[in-house]
């Protein structure tokens, strides 16, 4: 290693040689405490330990972040306390980015205004709250604009702190191998002349590093999550006319009601009840069952609406997990369309599906989709689910009383027949149709199918009327939502390691 105490050349980190010895005074009274040894001694321990973590960072203009690392690295260390709380490996998760080249100075920045922003929050509610994570995402944009970003809006909304937590874990495990080897070195190069205090500090700083390389596979990974979640509330106040009119209008079609102003958006975000979304999609909201706090917040059964906790499937209840965001119980308004597809049985790449049926509890809610294409990816209709062939519309009645349960389609992605992915994100309302109605559109389909002509029906409870028509499509299977096309093999495997094959219930649960 270089002897950093030299005067001559260039300072570490491309800094003057003042700032870097600046530095390494004020972590050397995090590192050494108050271990004795003279003073030029630890000053030069404390410049070999910045000169070293200064040596992992790509980007000169970073190199500022290595006073924060050390200075959060030796608080989980000294304190027991904070080693358990998430919130103190969330600022270290922001600070390993500048570890990480190309945008992870960028990702660092927008970091420390999300911790900054959110611990100001949590001492608000309401409007308050609203305002200030509101004031955060714009001091975000702000800083990227400052930075040079073209399309800081479109850059923000797509981040994910999630897709960087392999790279964050592998950056800290070497940070904590560094630390260690450094300290083991200037045990070395001290030999018996180290004053025993100071030995002492060593041995409890390389016990640290050992303990703190042991939590992190479990902390540092709630970190990520914890921080992700901030950077989601916030992403939720940039108004690009994309994700948050999207997630706003998807609110809207389930509720029924108009989101008028920035304030009334503002607190349906505060309460979790816009459909959050993934990459590609619509995140899939999580219900597993005898853990309510998993889905309480987006759903809660009322007596008179479909129950979407009675039919759990593997400790999960697949129903509430078809959704992503808030499911509203509402009754259907007068008015209102609600359509469902349904085919005769056949074979999609090699997989055989039974035919599915005119009447059920699934339905898209507002107008038909208008192409195959559109059926599939928004609706998320997976083609081992439904093979197509018609469409039955259903127009609410001025008198009815229908109850629903009301939300965004999530994502879905293919199982018996791999590799197909569906982003979703259109209405859907489940409601629940009795023997009678089934039977009776039943009983048209088979006359359609027949004629291949369209015919109404109305239900005489209810008093709805339908229309089942060919949807005269010839590209709605096989062909949507593939990155490539699933091989013999491929659906073999995925047969063969899924016997639970989809029953009629389970592929009702998105259509």
């Amino acid at each position: 290693m270089a002897n950093t105490t030299a005067a001559s050349g260039s300072a570490p980190g491309g800094q003057s040689w003042a700032r870097f010895k600046a530095w390494s005074a004020e972590s050397g009274q995090w590192l050494w405490g108050t271990a004795q040894g003279a003073f030029n001694e630890k000053a030069s321990f404390s410049q070999i330990v910045v000169d070293a973590v200064i040596g992992m960072i790509p980007l000169v203009g970073d190199a500022t972040a290595v006073r924060d690392l050390i200075a959060v690295v030796i608080g989980l260390i000294e304190s027991p306390e904070k080693r358990e709380k998430v919130r103190d490996w969330v600022l270290l998760v922001v600070l390993l980015f500048a570890l990480i080249p190309v945008f992870g100075g960028v990702i660092k920045g927008v970091g420390r205004i999300i911790v900054k922003v959110a611990k100001e929050a949590e001492a608000l509610v309401g409007a308050a709250k609203a305002a200030k994570l509101q004031e955060g995402a714009r001091e975000i944009i702000a800083f990227l604009n400052r930075i040079g970003f073209k399309d800081a809006e479109k850059w923000f909304l797509a981040l994910r702190i999630a897709d960087y937590q392999a790279k964050l874990l592998e950056r800290f495990n070497k940070l904590m191998e560094v630390l260690n080897g450094v300290l083991v070195q200037i045990q070395r190069k001290a030999g018996n002349l180290m004053p025993a205090s100071l030995n002492d500090r060593i041995e409890t700083l390389k016990a640290g590093v050992a303990t703190l390389k042991q939590l992190a596979p479990d902390m540092l990974v709630k970190a990520v999550k914890e921080l992700d979640q901030k950077l989601r509330e916030m992403q939720a106040y940039v108004h690009s006319g994309g994700e948050t009119t999207s997630r706003v209008a998807a609110h809207e079609v389930a509720t029924g009601e108009r989101v008028v102003t920035r304030a009334d958006e503002a607190r349906l975000i505060e309460d979790g009840a816009l459909p959050a979304r993934t990459a590609n999609g619509w995140r899939k909201n999580e219900a597993i069952v005898g853990q309510p706090e998993t889905y309480e917040g987006v759903y809660k059964h009322e007596p008179g609406y479909p129950d979407l906790t009675k039919y759990p499937r593997n400790d999960h209840y697949v129903q509430i997990e078809a959704f992503s965001g808030k499911i509203i119980n509402r009754p259907l308004k007068p008015g209102e369309q609600i359509y469902r597809f349904f085919g005769p049985e056949g074979v999609t790449h090699r997989y055989k599906l039974d035919e599915s049926h005119p009447g059920g509890g699934w339905w898209g809610l507002g107008s038909p989709p208008k192409t195959a294409k559109e059926w599939r990816e928004k609706a998320a209709v997976l083609d081992e689910w439904n093979r197509d062939g018609y469409l039955v519309v259903g127009t609410v009645p001025a008198d009815s009383n229908i109850k629903a349960a009301v939300g965004t389609i999530s994502e879905q992605s293919g199982k018996n027949i791999p590799g197909q992915y569906l982003p979703g994100g259109n209405p859907q309302a489940v409601i629940d149709m009795d023997i009678a109605a089934k039977g009776g559109l039943a009983n048209v389909a088979e006359e359609v199918i027949a004629s291949g002509k369209a015919k109404p029906w109305k239900d005489p409870v209810t008093g709805m009327t339908f229309e089942i028509r060919p949807t005269g499509w010839t590209d709605a299977n096989g062909i949507h939502g593939y990155i490539s096309m699933p091989g013999a093999a491929s659906v073999q495997a995925a047969r063969l390691g899924s016997r639970e094959m989809a029953t009629k219930e389970n592929r009702e649960v998105t259509k």
